[in-house]
C-alpha cells in the first residue's frame, strides 16, 4: 500500500506540472495548490522523511515552471506567488512530516506503556515483573539490551544481573540521582550507546533504566526514553509495593500459622497439665491423708512415727513446691516477675542443703563439688532453693537408680555459675529447644510424674536475677544444667 501512495504521489505531482506547463507556464496557476496534496499525504504515510523526499520532488518540478517565468518577466505578481508557493510546499512537507513522526513516537511511547502495564499484570515478585518489563523494553524499543534496576528496602533488586557492579553506569545514576549518556562503550566495531536515567517516583530516585543500542541513539529519544522512564517508574514502584505487600501477607500468614499451632499445642499441653497437676496434686494429698489416719487410729513405737513424720514432710515438701510452681506460673503469665528478696547466699551450702535433701539415704549418688574461695551470690535463698530443687528433682528422676548426680559450682567473671550433671537417658535435640516453655513435657519420659512447670519457673527464676541458663544434653550420655547468678563484690 505504501508504494501505491508513493507511485499515486509522483504521478500527481508529474501531471500538475504537465498540466501547468500546457496551460502556458503560469507560475500562478491554480493548479499549483495540487501540490500540497501529495506532499501531505507523503508526510503523513512516512513521516519527516516522507515530507522532506515530496517536497523536494516537488520543489524540482515546479522550478521548471517558476524559474523560467523569472528569467522572462521578472519578479512580478505572478512569480511572486511561484515563490510563495515554494515555500508553502517546503514548509508543509517538513511540518507535517515532523509532526507525524513525534505523533508516532507519542503512540509507540504509549503502546510501550500500556504493554509494560499488560507485562506486569498478575505478577506479584518484583525480581519477575523487571524481568517482564525488561523483554518487553528490548522489543519495543529495538535496544541490544534493557538493564532496570529497583531499590527495594535495604537491596537492589537488578533485571539480567545478580548485583550493581560498583562504578558501572548504574551504579553512576543511583549515585548521581543523573542521566548518564555513554557515547560508545567500545565494545564492537559499530558504535555500541547506552543511556541511563533515574526512575523517579515523588520525587526519589527508586532505580534505573539503562537502553543499549548499536548505531545512533539521538537526543529526541533520549529524551523519549527519559520520559518513559517515568511511566516505568510508576509501574516499578506499584509492581514493588504489590511485591512487598504479598511478602508482608505471606509472612503474616506464616506467622498466624504459627501462632495458631502453637496455641493449639499449648491448648493440649494444658489439657495433659491439668491431669498430671491433678495426678501430682492428688499423690502428696493422698499420702498426708493416709498417714494421718494411722497415725490418729494407731498407737505406733517412736521410730515408726518419725518414719511416717519424715514421708509426711517430705510430701507436703513436694506439695509446696508443686504449689509455689503453680503460684510463680501465674504471674508469669500476666506478665509479672517473681518477686525476689535478695541477701548474699552461700553458693556450697545451698548445694549441700539441696543434695541432703535428696539424698534419703543414697549418700553417695549425690556429689557436691564447689570450687575454692568461691564468693557467695546475690540472690533470693527460697528462690535459689527452688531452683536447685526443680533441677536436682530432673536429675534424680530421669537418671538410673544409683548414678551419680554432680552439682557443682565456679566463679566466671563477675558471675557464678552452678551447674547440675547426670547421667541419665538424655534429651532429644527437637525436645532440648522447648522444655522452657511451660507445660511443656519431653515424649518418652516414660512413667516419669512431672508437671512441666519446673523448667518454665527456674528459667524465669534466674532471668529475673540477671542471669543465664542453657542446657546441653546428648541421647544416652546424659544433661548437664548451668546457670549463673551475680557473686557478691
Amino acid at each position: 500500500m505504501t508504494r501505491a501512495l508513493a507511485a499515486a504521489a509522483a504521478l500527481t505531482l508529474a501531471v500538475v506540472t504537465t498540466l501547468i506547463v500546457q496551460a502556458g507556464g503560469d507560475p500562478a496557476s491554480a493548479l499549483r495548490h495540487v501540490y500540497l496534496l501529495p506532499v501531505v499525504a507523503l508526510a503523513l504515510a512516512f513521516g519527516g522523511l516522507g515530507g522532506a523526499l515530496s517536497a523536494g520532488a516537488t520543489l524540482v518540478l515546479y522550478a521548471s515552471v517558476v524559474l523560467p517565468a523569472i528569467e522572462r518577466s521578472g519578479l512580478t505578481p505572478e512569480t511572486i506567488e511561484g515563490l510563495v508557493t515554494f515555500a508553502l510546499v517546503a514548509g508543509v512537507g517538513a511540518l507535517g512530516g515532523t509532526l507525524t513522526t513525534r505523533a508516532r513516537r507519542q503512540r509507540a511511547r504509549y503502546e510501550t506503556i500500556l504493554a509494560v502495564q499488560r507485562a506486569l499484570a498478575g505478577v506479584t515478585l518484583l525480581e519477575a515483573a523487571l524481568r517482564s518489563v525488561r523483554a518487553v523494553l528490548i522489543d519495543r524499543l529495538g535496544a541490544a539490551d534493557v538493564g532496570l534496576v529497583v531499590r527495594d528496602g535495604e537491596r537492589e533488586v537488578a533485571a539480567a544481573a545478580e548485583r550493581v557492579v560498583a562504578g558501572s553506569v548504574a551504579d553512576r545514576v543511583l549515585t548521581g540521582g543523573a542521566a548518564v549518556f555513554v557515547p560508545d562503550t567500545g565494545d564492537g566495531s559499530r558504535p555500541r550507546r547506552v543511556f541511563a536515567t533515574p526512575l523517579v517516583v515523588a520525587g526519589q530516585p527508586i532505580g534505573v533504566l539503562a537502553v543499549e543500542r548499536v548505531g545512533e541513539l539521538g537526543g529526541e529519544e533520549r529524551a523519549a526514553v527519559e520520559a518513559l522512564g517515568a511511566h516505568v517508574a510508576v509501574a516499578l514502584e506499584n509492581a514493588r509495593l504489590t511485591s512487598r505487600a504479598r511478602r508482608f501477607a505471606d509472612e503474616l500468614e506464616r506467622q498466624v500459622a504459627n501462632a495458631t499451632r502453637h496455641l493449639e499445642e499449648l491448648d493440649r499441653a494444658k489439657s495433659v497439665f491439668v491431669a498430671v497437676a491433678s495426678h501430682e496434686l492428688r499423690t502428696p494429698l493422698t499420702a498426708l491423708q493416709g498417714f494421718s489416719e494411722i497415725l490418729a487410729a494407731r498407737s505406733l513405737a517412736p521410730e515408726e512415727v518419725r518414719r511416717m513424720a519424715g514421708i509426711m514432710g517430705a510430701e507436703a515438701a513436694r506439695l509446696g513446691r508443686i504449689v509455689s510452681d503453680l503460684l510463680d506460673l501465674s504471674r508469669l503469665e500476666r506478665g509479672l516477675a517473681p518477686t525476689l528478696h535478695r541477701t548474699p547466699v552461700a553458693v556450697e551450702a545451698a548445694l549441700a542443703a539441696t543434695a541432703n535433701l535428696f539424698r534419703r539415704g543414697a549418700v553417695d549418688t549425690l556429689v557436691v563439688d564447689c570450687a575454692s574461695a568461691l564468693p557467695p551470690v546475690d540472690a533470693d535463698p527460697d528462690a535459689l532453693e527452688r531452683i536447685l530443687a526443680n533441677l536436682v528433682s530432673n536429675a534424680v528422676k530421669y537418671s538410673p537408680p544409683d548414678s551419680e548426680v554432680r552439682l557443682c559450682a565456679r566463679r566466671a567473671g563477675a558471675m557464678v555459675e552452678i551447674e547440675v550433671l547426670d547421667r541419665g537417658a538424655g534429651i532429644p535435640d527437637e525436645a532440648r529447644e522447648r522444655i522452657f516453655e511451660p507445660y511443656y513435657r519431653a515424649p518418652d519420659v516414660g512413667a516419669v510424674r512431672g508437671t512441666g512447670l519446673g523448667l518454665a519457673v527456674v528459667k524465669a527464676l534466674v532471668d529475673a536475677h540477671g542471669g543465664t541458663i542453657r542446657v546441653e544434653s546428648a541421647v544416652g550420655a546424659g544433661t548437664r544444667v548451668t546457670f549463673s547468678l551475680p557473686a557478691v563484690s
